[in-house]
């Protein structure tokens, strides 16, 4: 599905089912040969669909060690795929690099493909769009220098420093009176003492 309309679609019928019951650990799986995926159109599509069902998260370097599992798919005729699912064990090779061997533990089916229908070519068009493909929205207050590269404007309003009350009520002024009123008690109380004694 895009955009609430059927994008494409595939109908395969399920032959020669073997469940996960049916497989031991050590057998290994048989090899099958076949290139119809690249020179039959409905397997090509085909092909397509199963990656969108099955890829995981695109990575670009991966640890061996943390690969366990892995879903093999084969095209064994023009319209039969052959799906199964391998554990993957690593064995000594003699290099740094191990070799790696698929042990299938099911479930297997063959896919054949019934019916399929390619997705309308307006529809495709508007699926692959990308971002690059789309207009640009004009940024506010942005512009792009080939020095300085992109440069942004920022709005302040006027800040009114004139009109902001200031308390009288900070420490530090506090104590600068404390200190003058005790000068001039100590002042007054020398001055009386003077007169005093003169």
């Amino acid at each position: 599905m895009y955009d609430h309309h059927v994008y494409d679609l595939v109908e395969v019928g399920v032959e020669n089912f073997k469940s996960i019951e049916s497989f031991t650990y050590d057998k290994k799986m048989a090899s099958r040969v076949g290139e119809g995926f690249e020179d039959v159109d409905e397997l090509k599509h085909f092909k397509e669909v199963l990656l969108d069902l099955l890829r995981g998260e695109v990575v670009e370097n991966i640890n061996l060690a943390g690969v366990d599992r892995a879903y093999v798919c084969i095209a064994i005729s023009s319209n039969k795929v052959y799906l199964t699912h391998c554990a993957l064990r690593l064995k000594n090779s003699g290099t740094v690099i191990p070799r790696m061997e698929l042990v299938e533990v099911g479930p297997s089916m063959d896919l054949a493909v019934r019916r399929h229908r390619l997705p309308n070519k307006g529809l495709r068009k508007e699926a692959m769009r990308t971002a690059k493909d789309q207009p640009k929205k004009k940024e506010k207050n942005v512009s792009s220098d080939a020095r300085e590269g992109t440069i942004g404007k920022i709005y302040i309003p006027d800040q009114k420093v004139g009109d902001v009350a200031l308390s009288n009520k900070a420490k530090g002024v506090k104590r600068e009176r404390r200190e003058a009123k005790k000068k001039e008690a100590d002042e007054r109380a020398s001055k009386k003492q003077k007169e005093e004694s003169d």
